[in-house]
């Protein structure tokens, strides 16, 4: 394969690009007055679905038109942008000297140097389903359930398959984990292990030790072996590692649970659908895509609620702050700042 010269340029000359305005707002949330500052940012990248978060740099990805955005969050910069890297990329891990980028319809599997050019890359025969990165090793599922492991130089370290084709790969505990949708037979495996069948009807989401069915409204913990039922379409899960509890958000009754050692902690409705489900320091932060609004509370009965750009999408954590965060809203390719 060989990549198209792409058109990159550095944070010396691309600074904020284009939309930046600033907003004070003062709002009473919980009896106390707040000053709240709101910033708005055009990144130039639409319908990125899948961003990668790597020291504070974003890679935003649009697979519609080929193009890719690294941006620092603190200094709201566009350090690199790229007019082509695939036909329809679905992940870009950073290596800081270079990218591995993984191209479903390829298929292959390139490492790309910072000008674009193309340095190695792994062709495959069927269309990658799914791939991941834990900073050493690169995985690829194909359809059909054959998984490769790579080396950041793409040499080859193994060639294996699951029993079945399955929808989703995941890393628990340094184990790789397939999970099936809609079977019958079995929904988890784990990579050398026969398939099980733990009740799950679409396990798409893992969030530490839990294993999430979005469809049917359960979460499977894969330390304990116990399930947890909480309601239908689950759109988001969160687990904050300094309280041990997870926050999962469902769309059928809009609501956001609170869960710890398989136990429903506490449970709080919001007024708009809840796509995504985020912590910010004592700060928890819900999206909802389809109405375009940032839900902010501290103690899920208070809620402060917040316009953003079309359909938001992910919340960034901005530096070590606990008092601010960033929202990527895809259909305005925008990324809006919230200061508390």
């Amino acid at each position: 394969m060989k990549l198209r010269k792409p058109q990159r340029q550095t944070s010396k000359s691309i600074k904020v690009l284009v939309l930046a305005f600033i907003v004070l707002l003062s709002l009473i949330f919980s009896g106390t007055a707040f000053s709240l500052v709101v910033e708005k940012v055009y990144v130039g990248i639409k319908y990125s679905f899948r961003n990668y978060r790597t020291n504070g740099d974003v890679i935003f990805i649009d697979p519609f038109s080929r193009k890719m955005a690294l941006y620092e969050l603190s200094s709201k910069q566009i350090l690199g942008f790229y007019n082509y890297i695939g036909n329809f990329v679905i992940a870009v891990y950073d290596l800081k000297d270079s990218y591995i980028v993984v191209d479903r319809t390829g298929p292959n599997l390139s490492r790309m140097a910072l000008s674009g050019e193309l340095i190695s890359n792994a062709k495959f025969d069927r269309r990658i389903q799914s791939s991941l990165f834990d900073g050493d090793k690169i995985y690829v599922l194909l359809e059909g359930g054959t998984v490769y492991a790579f080396d950041k130089n793409l040499n080859q370290i193994f060639k294996k398959s699951f029993t079945g084709s399955p929808a989703y790969l995941f890393l628990w505990r340094g184990q790789l984990l397939a999970t099936y949708l809609w079977n019958d037979n079995y929904d988890v495996e784990f990579l050398g292990e026969q398939p099980v069948k733990t009740g799950l009807t679409t396990p798409s989401i893992l969030a530490n030790d839990l294993l999430v069915d979005t469809r049917g409204g359960k979460v499977y913990n894969l330390a304990t072996g116990k399930t947890t039922k909480l309601a239908a379409y689950i759109s988001s899960a969160y687990y904050d590692k300094d309280t041990g509890q997870y926050y999962i958000s469902s769309m059928s009754n809009s609501t956001v649970y609170v869960l710890k050692d398989d136990a429903v902690m506490n449970s709080f409705q919001v007024p708009y659908t809840p796509t995504q489900v985020s912590k910010i320091g004592n700060y928890i932060v819900v999206l909802s895509a389809p109405y375009n609004k940032v839900m902010v509370t501290t103690n899920g009965k208070d809620i402060m609620v917040l316009d953003t750009g079309d359909y938001p999408l992910e919340v960034f954590k901005i530096g070590a702050s606990t008092t601010s965060f960033a929202v990527y809203c895809s259909d305005s390719g925008e990324v809006y700042y919230y200061y508390f």
